[in-house]
């Protein structure tokens, strides 16, 4: 599902929602069963309601009422960016696409896999590398950065391999991951010199 489809539901699923003649437990309940991913926009919508002295709770069927809640509602602008939400840059790089994009930028596989975990301190990492990064991954470094200052992620398999939780390892400075991934001189020559 595109991005559009995906706010175009969200548009719909708030609207409907709005409309409801009752924002009690019930309703809500219904919402966030049936929509999951949209729990925190419901909610943000029911507090907005509870809180409006002239919101749509308390029309009835005064058509100018529904109108002038109608027009609160559309008037009301698109939040930029969820709290929370980093775009992920090796979003687009699965399977064959990752083993192409390591070879692109002239690395080993494992230090792609420790840049995607953000297992690496982004400060660390140097500026032609990481300028060579946010190219190859149709990025920018600013987003690049964000992405790497957040937690570390635990492989997806990982768990279902465990006997237990496992534990996100802790984050590494870049040259210590070139050392620990064995890569030779010119490698790291490369790495450090080259935004290309």
């Amino acid at each position: 599902m595109s991005t559009a489809d995906t706010d175009s539901l969200l548009e719909h699923v708030l609207l409907a929602f709005a409309v409801e003649p009752s924002h009690d437990k019930s309703t809500l309940e219904r919402y966030l069963s049936r929509y999951p991913q949209y729990a925190t926009d419901l909610v943000d919508l029911l507090s907005e309601l509870r809180l409006s002295s002239e919101g749509i709770v308390h029309t009835t069927d005064d058509e100018s009422a529904a109108q002038k809640a109608w027009d609160a509602f559309t008037a009301t602008p698109p939040r930029a960016e969820r709290p929370g939400l980093v775009k992920n840059p090796f979003a687009l790089f699965q399977g064959p696409a990752f083993v192409a994009l390591a070879t692109e930028l002239r690395i080993r596989r494992s230090i792609l896999i420790a840049l995607r975990d953000r297992i690496v301190i982004a400060t660390s990492i140097p500026k032609p590398f990481l300028k060579r990064l946010a190219i190859a991954t149709r990025s920018t470094t600013e987003v690049l950065l964000e992405y790497l200052d957040q937690p570390t992620t635990v492989a997806p398999g990982a768990s279902y391999k465990s006997d237990g939780k496992p534990e996100a390892p802790a984050k590494i400075e870049f040259e210590r991951l070139l050392i620990n991934s064995g890569v030779t001189s010119e490698e790291k020559d490369d790495i450090f010199v080259s935004s290309t």
